[in-house]
């Protein structure tokens, strides 16, 4: 009888750890660009996602073994920002999906509370499992004006790849188009192998979920966050040497963009 009692306990306390809220407490000194969550398929992954209400937009390889989910609801749309979509990575180690807490304090700035997105993060946790901070941290209040250092783009400093009519509709090979509710469209482009390489260069294969990049179509014409303030913004514990080694990056995304649209 003792023996039913704890393990009724102990699953009890699993189903429980399995469900919990992550923790929306004080405001934190420092948060974590992306969530890691256990082990699991592709397919576990995706068939829990749109079971806990996310829809799926486009999976994605990024490189070999790196498989990106993209992902949204109405909570992420109603942003009406670049972090509308966000990217679940899958690795044959772990599952890595990027914070909307950390993307919403750099993309909404001071019109951002912390919590905002609780929702979608306990779907997330219901979803995946457990989720933990990564390494990748960087200091709280610097997200709402946030930028690699003095100098370097912000959020704010895009880069105009296109002008015209009908541009979203004219496209063909990107992974996926999402019309928000303010009539921009969102689009993820797959980059190509070569340019994807500079993950492995850093040695960080593993934050696949960076990826695809995206594009705003605004009306007549098209823009990209600048990468340089992206990249950055999404691996903020990189250095300045590590970025020095792919200083031709940046300029590669906006090149392949444009050629997108033309």
């Amino acid at each position: 009888m003792k023996k039913l009692f704890a393990t009724t306990v102990t699953t009890a306390v699993l189903l429980t750890t399995n469900v919990s809220a992550y923790d929306f407490g004080s405001k934190p000194n420092k948060i974590s660009a992306q969530f890691i969550a256990p082990k699991q398929s592709l397919d576990s992954v995706k068939k829990k996602l749109t079971e806990n209400g996310f829809k799926i937009l486009a999976t994605t390889t990024i490189i070999d073994g790196h498989n990106v989910i993209s992902i949204t609801n109405k909570e992420l749309q109603s942003t009406n920002t670049y972090m509308a979509a966000i990217h679940v990575s899958v690795n044959g180690s772990d599952v890595h999906v990027q914070n909307p807490s950390y993307l919403g304090a750099a993309f909404l700035g001071d019109k951002y509370k912390y919590g905002q997105f609780k929702t979608t993060v306990n779907s997330l946790e219901k979803a995946l499992g457990s989720l933990k901070d990564s390494k990748q941290k960087t200091d709280f209040d610097d997200l709402e004006d946030y930028n690699f250092m003095m100098g370097m783009p912000k959020v704010d400093d895009t880069i105009s790849v296109k002008e015209g009519k009908e541009l979203a509709s004219k496209l063909k090979d990107v992974e996926y188009k999402l019309t928000l509710p303010n009539g921009n469209v969102l689009v993820g482009h797959k980059l190509s192998k070569k340019t994807n390489e500079f993950l492995k260069t850093l040695g960080e294969e593993n934050n696949a979920q960076i990826l695809p990049y995206e594009s705003m179509v605004i009306g007549n014409k098209a823009q990209i966050l600048d990468p340089k303030f992206y990249l950055a913004l999404s691996l903020p514990k990189l250095s300045m040497g590590q970025f020095m080694e792919i200083a031709s990056i940046p300029d590669d995304i906006e090149e392949e963009i444009i050629k997108a649209y033309k």
